[in-house]
């Protein structure tokens, strides 16, 4: 497999299997659709030359959530332990739909992933919905090449948007929160046989959060010119509020964990 074939498959690898049926009126997603027309419009402008690849894709997770969540209700701020597993989350999952898309020309690679779940827990006397939505917007530069490995930069903006719909026999409120962090990262991909390939990255995002870490590694199978198959694994640490902050009316705190599996296709040209 040539390398220009097996670097496509790094975009792959940012693939989310997340959707919601949501309105886009909220501030985040506003500047969800600008990022979106800002990629786009870059990718379109370098469309004419024939070294640009272009690729686009999306697939299907189970993920797991370890942590606290807080925010403020009508009687005070509250915490809560949450711990998922893979069959919990799969059981309160209401829909999900994620897709990415890249467009690269070396030693430079545009990503954009858009990301959204709802999570739905109804029980006698209590109906909690959970709308989270992600997207980012990120550039790669391949620094260095050893061998066959293929070491990249990378820099760009993340957005997240949650918003909760909760009912108890003392009424009814819905907290919400949204943050913007950028992130910097490294990626890395190395052809090991013919048509397959594997690819890593590590992040670090900061700004509105306390920290976000993640983890991405994917393994790359490409049986054909156009299509690229995987099985992925993910790991973040997010960091949003402070516990300390639980008597304020817009306490919010999100400590979380989450491990994901998956299985991603992607067509490129």
């Amino acid at each position: 497999m040539e390398i220009s074939d097996w670097k496509a498959t790094r975009g792959l690898n940012e693939a989310h299997a997340m959707s919601d049926q949501r309105s886009v009126s909220h501030s985040p997603l506003k500047t969800l659709r600008v990022a979106t027309l800002i990629a786009w419009l870059m990718i379109a402008g370098s469309a004419h030359a024939e070294e640009w690849r272009f690729g686009i894709g999306t697939g299907f997770s189970s993920f797991s959530l370890d942590g606290d969540i807080g925010f403020a209700t009508p009687a005070g701020g509250v915490i809560a332990d949450i711990d998922l597993s893979n069959s919990d989350t799969s059981d309160l999952l209401d829909s999900a739909f994620g897709f990415a898309a890249f467009a690269m020309k070396d030693p430079w690679k545009i990503n954009f992933v858009f990301a959204t779940l709802t999570l739905e827990d109804k029980d006698s006397g209590l109906s909690a919905e959970w709308d989270k939505t992600q997207y980012e917007l990120s550039v790669e530069y391949r620094f260095a090449k050893t061998g066959q490995h293929a070491w990249a930069v990378l820099f760009g903006v993340r957005g997240t948007d949650h918003e909760w719909d909760i009912s108890t026999p003392m009424g009814r409120f819905k907290p919400e929160e949204d943050w913007t962090d950028a992130i910097v990262g490294l990626t890395h991909a190395v052809p090991f046989a013919d048509r397959w390939s594997w690819t890593n990255r590590v992040d670090y995002g900061f700004g509105d959060s306390e920290g976000v870490t993640s983890f991405r590694t994917a393994l790359n199978w490409q049986p054909y010119r156009n299509w690229i198959f995987n099985v992925n694994a993910r790991y973040s640490n997010t960091k949003f509020g402070e516990s300390g902050d639980i008597g304020r009316s817009d306490f919010y705190l999100y400590d979380i964990e989450e491990a994901a599996i998956g299985l991603g296709f992607a067509y490129t040209w």
